[in-house]
């Protein structure tokens, strides 16, 4: 585990939290969440960092699988809901980028905007 000063970790980006972390020698194991209660039990359970499941997301609000159900206002207000619940870094699952190069930008701002501490864009 990974761990600083409260004073310092008050003054460091959740981005500087998880760079510090992947930086560090030996296997980072971050669980999936999907809400804010599940990122909690994550957290609780000594984890230095989670990230988002579009799957989990997807079939814990909809019931469905994550094939292009959840839009990314959804992923965006989800993801703020976990990243403000929790004080460790968050990764977010940004999918595609939900659309063409311009999505993705706009993607890769609302992403920061919601306090994740990465995100992992796949290329279809």
């Amino acid at each position: 585990m990974v761990t600083c000063s409260a004073s310092a970790e008050k003054n460091i980006s959740a981005a500087k939290k998880l760079r510090l972390i992947l930086d560090s020698p030996g296997v980072h194991q971050g669980p999936a969440c999907f809400d804010a209660l599940s990122a909690l039990l994550v957290q609780r359970a000594g984890f230095d960092y989670c990230f988002t499941s579009g799957f989990s997301i997807s079939a814990a609000k909809l019931g469905l699988p994550d094939t292009g159900f959840i839009s990314y206002g959804e992923m965006v207000d989800q993801g703020q809901q976990i990243t403000q619940a929790v004080s460790i870094p968050v990764i977010g699952d940004a999918d595609n980028g939900y659309g063409n190069p311009m999505n993705v930008k706009r993607t890769v701002k609302g992403y920061i905007r919601a306090g994740f501490a990465g995100i992992i864009l796949e290329d279809q």
